[in-house]
């Protein structure tokens, strides 16, 4: 907040001429001993403000005083006039401020710099739709963007990506992120971070208790790390076995170790489905093998072919004890497929 104030202090001298210490602290709502040790703190930092004294006297900045604008580069210049275009800053409500920010500014630029950054903004444009597309429809945006923005908590009904199941989740905000034209909300689930796609939530509404929110919480780090994790996660490979009612809870045991995340399990008659991501084809091959025939497995076709091939691959190893088994049997059996 004292950056904010330092900046506007000296726009309201620019603006003014000078102003007394009593008016300053009037204007930006603060003491005056806040003024004056604001004032101190910019005459250290370099800006031209000097004081009068006497009955009219007051703050003023030096007639030749202009904003060290020239110190930016001319790639500085052109990526901050840039950054400006994104539509990141419609849904915010900041474009139009930011233009008037950016056209303010340019006006003190060297006039080099301009001619670059009028040449860059001329053949550039970075746009939220593509060809046939248009931005996503967000009906709980405003109630999301407030319940970040007053660290409250967050209740809303919501509908992930196919393979989950879509209910109600209560979470703590943390904050919002645009990545690939989206927006995504970041916020804790049972304190556990998770992204949540704003266009995904069809109803929101803003609870009364605090949101419990990291005093050391570094936003851009903890993507950096959730985006890691999506990136194993997409990598794994979804599996779907059909288990008898009695064998679930020993198959989901031995199951954790192949487990990319959580599974999901829905009933079919006397029969559990098991749909869940695991980390490979070969490990899982090998847990599921040794279960036999007690399971049966529905999906990918390459883990029902990897079984086979370790099947063929075991007879191969035993003929000897494969084909006296085989004679054993009693007529009428059948031997292992």
């Amino acid at each position: 907040m004292r950056a904010d104030r330092l900046l506007t202090l000296v726009a309201l001298l620019r603006r003014h001429g000078k102003l007394s210490a009593t008016e300053l602290a009037r204007r930006l709502e603060v003491d005056r001993r806040t003024v004056l040790r604001d004032v101190e703190a910019l005459s250290t930092a370099g800006f031209g403000i000097y004081a009068e004294r006497g009955r009219n006297g007051g703050f003023a900045l030096l007639p030749e005083y202009r904003p060290d604008v020239g110190g930016l580069s001319a790639d500085e210049a052109r990526a901050l006039f840039l950054a400006g275009g994104q539509p990141v800053l419609d849904r915010l409500g900041l474009a139009a401020p930011l233009a008037s920010a950016l056209t303010k500014l340019g006006m003190e630029l060297p006039p080099e710099h301009q001619q670059r950054v009028d040449r860059t903004s001329s053949r550039i444009v970075i746009a939220a739709a593509g060809w046939t597309t248009g931005p996503e429809s967000l009906p709980c945006w405003e109630t999301v963007q407030q319940a970040v923005f007053d660290d409250r908590r967050l209740r809303f009904d919501y509908l992930p990506r196919p393979g989950r199941r879509p209910g109600v989740r209560t979470v703590d905000p943390y904050g919002l992120l645009q990545a690939a034209g989206a927006w995504y909300l970041i916020a804790a689930h049972r304190g556990r971070p998770r992204t949540y796609r704003v266009s995904r939530m069809i109803s929101a509404r803003i609870l009364a208790q605090p949101a419990v929110r990291p005093d050391d919480l570094d936003l851009a780090a903890l993507w950096e790390q959730l985006r890691t994790e999506y990136a194993h996660a997409a990598a794994a490979i979804m599996i779907k076995i059909r288990v008898p009612r009695q064998w679930l809870d020993l198959v989901r045991r031995n199951l954790a170790v192949q487990l990319a995340g959580p599974p999901v399990i829905t009933t079919e008659g006397d029969a559990m489905i098991i749909e869940a991501p695991v980390t490979g084809i070969r490990g899982t091959t090998g847990m599921l093998a040794g279960f036999g025939d007690m399971i049966e497995v529905l999906e990918p076709p390459e883990l029902i072919d990897s079984l086979i091939m370790v099947a063929d691959q075991l007879r191969a190893r035993y003929p000897a004890q494969t084909a006296t088994r085989s004679n054993s049997l009693p007529s009428g059996s059948a031997s292992v497929a």
